[in-house]
């Protein structure tokens, strides 16, 4: 295969690359206001902390399903690099109760504050979203 021929799929490869980065990004960007969105007026804490399930938004943000079906979204000082791969998370609240301000999540061993916590519409947010992806 001559040279040119090899730049020219490696170049192609690349852009094809970016543009679905960018894509990605965007969508993402939008996946966030949904949620943003979907979410109430901001709580102090949340009592009776139960972690039922999580998932990272990005690396400010995070879905958590802290009593079964109620779901917050918590806003977190930062970047906490490492929250949207990672794979486990820690909260360190106290008496079963997460407080914004004062408490944080741990992702692999780094400290995170939580700054904000606000009750969200899950089950609407997603079904926005899965419209979103049917796009």
């Amino acid at each position: 295969m001559p040279r040119n021929a090899v730049i020219a799929a490696i170049v192609s490869l690349l852009l094809a690359g970016c543009a679905s980065l960018a894509e990605r990004r965007e969508f993402h960007q939008r996946e966030l206001a949904i949620y943003q969105s979907h979410a109430g007026a901001p709580v102090e804490e949340i009592r009776s902390f139960r972690l039922i399930s999580w998932q990272p938004v990005n690396e400010n943000t995070l879905l958590l399903e802290a009593r079964l079906n109620r779901w917050y979204l918590l806003d977190i000082g930062g970047p906490c690099l490492g929250l949207e791969f990672a794979r486990a998370v820690v909260f360190d609240g106290t008496l079963n109760t997460l407080r914004s301000r004062f408490d944080s999540v741990i992702v692999e061993g780094v400290r995170c504050r939580i700054e904000r916590i606000r009750p969200i519409d899950y089950k609407a947010a997603r079904s926005e979203i899965r419209a979103l992806r049917q796009r």
